[in-house]
C-alpha cells in the first residue's frame, strides 16, 4: 500500500525541514540578477516498494541566474520535477485503476559554497489532478516555489539533487466505485514514495558564480559581509532567527502531529458518505463508576476529505481527514446514557446523561509510509475531537427525585479526544481503522454545572459531585456502511461496550 524509506537516517533528517531551513539562510525575495538559464539533469531514482526496488526516471528543470551578488537573494524558478514509473513497476499500486490522481513531492537541493555543503528541501511541489491513463507509464509533474538562498560572502554556489519524497492521492470519478476486492476499499488510500538517487549518475544541477564585492577581503581572510536581523552559518549562507513556536490547536479540531513537517496539502479529495454505530462506558472519576451508553449513537461521516504527505522522524507518512456528526432523532447527540453511582461514597444516584456535539467530529488518521518489519503490516493512528456539551436529568437520589431542572448543564463544552491505533496489510485491518472500526480510548474533563435546580440551587451539588479531570472512556466503533460499497450496508452491526 506504502512504500519504505530505505534510510531511516534520511527520513529524520527530511523531518526537520524546519531547521535545515533556518540553517540554510532561506529569505523571501527574489534574485536580481539579468541574466538566467534553465538548468536541467536527468536522474535515476529507486524508490522502495513492498514488492521490490521500482526505477523511477526523474528530470529536474529551474531557472537559475549565471551570476548573483554577495547579499542578492538566488531563487531557483520555474523549478519542475518530472517523473516516470514504469507501469511494470506501479501496477501493483493501490488506486492505480482509480481514474484520477494527484499529489506531491518534495527533492532535497544539497546547496554547497566554499566547501561547504547544507540541505535546503525543495517541498510542496504540486502535483496537479490528471487522468490514470489506461496503459501505459504513469508520468507526473510536480511545480512549485522553492525557498531562496542569499549568499554572505563570494565564490561559486552548486546546487545538486538528492533525496525524493513522492506522495500521490488516488480517487475514482464521482458517482463510480472503486473496483471491487475481497476487502473493498471506498477510496483508496494514499501512496508514499521515498527514493534514492543512483550512485553512479552525477546529481549537480548547477553552479551560480558569486564575484566579490569591490575591496572586500577574500573568502576565508575575513568576516562575510552581515545583513542586520540575521546570523551566518559556516557556508555564508544567511541565516533567519529561530522560527516561532507552533500554534496551539484549536479546541475541537485536530491537527498534524507537532514533530511532522507538511510536504504537501491538503489536497482535496472526493469524500464518501458513511455512517456507523458507537457504544461505550464513560467514566465519572468523583463517582466512582461509570455512565453506560448502551444504546449505540449514530455517527455520520464524510469520510477522507482531504490528503496530506509529512515528513516525520520515522518517516514519509500520509495524514487523511474525515469529518461528521451525531444523529440521534436528527438531532446530534448521542442517545442518553442511564447511570447509577453511590454519591459521596453511599447514597445511591441515577441520572441520565445527554451529550450532545457543538461543531463537528474532525477526525486526522496518520498512516506509516513502511510495513512494520516483523507483521508486514502498515500502522496508522487515528485521533478523533468533539465538543460536547453535558447535560443532566432525571435525577434520583436514594429513591427520591431531585428536580434539578431542564437545564442543568456543564458551563462548557467538554472537549473529548478518543485515539484508535490498527494496521492494515496482508493480514487485513487489525485494531482500530475507521473504516472498519474498533476500540478508541481517550479522557476528558467534565466541566462545572449552572442551570441546576428549580426550588433550589444545585450547581455546587453536581459540580462537586460530578466535575473533574481526567475522566477515561473507551467507545466502540462499529464497521462503516460506506457510500457505494456494499458491505455493511444498508446497516451496519451495533457494536457491544466493553470496559
Amino acid at each position: 500500500m506504502r512504500f519504505r524509506t530505505s534510510d531511516p537516517r534520511r527520513a529524520a533528517r527530511i523531518a526537520t525541514v524546519g531547521a535545515l531551513a533556518l540553517m540554510t539562510g532561506l529569505m523571501t525575495g527574489t534574485g536580481e540578477a539579468n541574466d538566467t538559464r534553465v538548468a536541467e539533469a536527468e536522474l535515476d531514482y529507486t524508490c522502495e516498494s513492498p514488492s521490490g526496488s521500482v526505477p523511477v526516471a526523474v528530470k529536474v528543470a529551474a531557472e537559475l541566474p549565471l551570476t548573483a551578488n554577495v547579499g542578492t537573494p538566488v531563487r531557483a524558478d520555474d523549478v519542475k520535477v518530472s517523473l516516470t514509473l514504469p507501469r511494470s513497476a506501479v501496477s501493483d499500486l493501490p488506486g492505480i485503476d482509480s481514474a484520477f490522481v494527484s499529489g506531491s513531492a518534495s527533492v532535497v537541493a544539497d546547496v554547497s559554497q566554499r566547501g561547504e555543503t547544507t540541505s535546503v528541501p525543495w517541498q510542496g511541489l504540486e502535483i496537479p489532478e490528471g487522468p490514470v491513463p489506461a496503459e501505459g507509464d504513469l508520468e507526473l509533474t510536480a511545480t512549485g516555489d522553492v525557498p531562496t538562498i542569499t549568499p554572505r560572502s563570494s565564490g561559486s554556489i552548486g546546487f545538486a539533487l538528492g533525496h525524493l519524497d513522492v506522495g500521490l492521492a488516488f480517487r475514482a470519478a464521482e458517482g463510480e466505485a472503486t473496483a471491487p476486492s475481497p476487502a473493498p476499499t471506498p477510496v483508496p488510500s494514499p501512496v508514499s514514495l521515498s527514493c534514492t538517487i543512483d550512485p553512479d549518475r552525477s546529481a549537480e544541477l548547477a553552479a551560480v558564480d558569486v564575484p566579490p564585492l569591490a575591496g572586500a577581503p577574500s573568502p576565508g581572510s575575513g568576516d562575510s559581509p552581515d545583513v542586520p536581523g540575521t546570523s551566518r552559518n559556516s557556508t555564508g549562507l544567511s541565516a533567519e532567527p529561530k522560527a516561532q513556536d507552533a500554534p496551539e490547536p484549536e479546541p475541537g479540531k485536530v491537527s498534524v502531529p507537532a514533530d511532522c513537517t507538511v510536504m504537501a496539502g491538503p489536497i482535496p479529495q472526493v469524500p464518501k458518505n458513511a455512517h456507523g454505530y458507537m457504544a461505550g462506558y464513560s467514566n465519572v472519576n468523583k463517582l466512582h463508576g461509570a455512565a453506560k451508553f448502551s444504546d449505540p449513537g449514530l455517527l455520520r461521516l464524510n469520510l477522507n476529505t482531504s490528503v496530506s504527505f509529512l515528513s516525520c522522524p520515522t518517516g514519509v507518512k500520509s495524514w487523511l481527514t474525515t469529518d461528521g456528526t451525531l444523529d440521534y432523532h436528527g438531532k446530534p447527540q448521542m442517545p442518553p446514557a442511564k447511570a447509577t453511582f453511590l454519591t459521596f461514597g453511599f447514597m445511591p444516584t441515577t441520572a441520565k446523561m445527554e451529550l450532545t456535539l457543538e461543531g463537528r467530529v474532525d477526525i486526522g488518521t496518520l498512516g506509516d509510509s513502511a510495513p512494520d518489519p516483523d507483521t508486514k503490516q502498515y500502522k496508522e493512528t487515528t485521533t478523533a475531537v468533539a465538543l460536547l456539551r453535558i447535560r443532566l436529568y432525571d435525577v434520583d437520589v436514594n429513591g427520591e427525585p431531585l428536580d434539578v431542572g431542564a437545564n442543568c448543564r456543564a458551563v462548557r463544552p467538554m472537549e473529548l479526544e478518543l485515539v484508535g491505533k490498527g494496521s492494515t496489510g496482508t493480514n487485513g485491518p487489525v485494531g482500530y481503522t475507521v473504516k472498519t472500526g474498533g476500540p478508541l480510548t481517550g479522557t476528558s474533563d467534565i466541566p462545572p454545572f449552572a442551570g441546576c435546580g428549580v426550588t433550589e440551587d444545585l450547581d455546587n451539588l453536581l459540580t462537586a459531585s460530578v466535575s473533574g479531570k481526567g475522566n477515561f472512556t473507551k467507545m466502540m466503533q462499529s464497521p462503516l456502511c460506506v457510500e457505494d460499497v456494499p458491505a455493511n450496508c444498508p446497516e451496519p452491526p451495533k457494536p457491544t461496550p466493553e470496559r
